[in-house]
């Protein structure tokens, strides 16, 4: 299950989070001492693609990235 958080940072700036689990988003920001604004059940998956820091033990699911096509050459 894919949970999502706002949070804050000493300097008020708004970090957005996504991960596997709510206890890795709660440790992730614990060692740097976020403060958790809120919760949101549901965000548009373009917002998650450009906004969100992936914070899951894992990798970040292939779901969360966006397709780039390759360079020319």
């Amino acid at each position: 299950m894919t949970v999502y958080a706002n949070a804050k940072d000493k300097e008020n700036s708004r970090i957005y989070l996504i991960a596997d689990t709510e206890e890795e988003i709660d440790g992730y920001c614990l060692e740097r001492d976020y403060e958790i604004i809120s919760r949101p059940k549901y965000v548009e998956p373009g917002m998650v693609c450009h906004h969100f820091e992936w914070v899951g033990i894992r990798s970040r699911p292939a779901i969360w990235e966006i397709s780039r096509p390759y360079p020319k050459n």
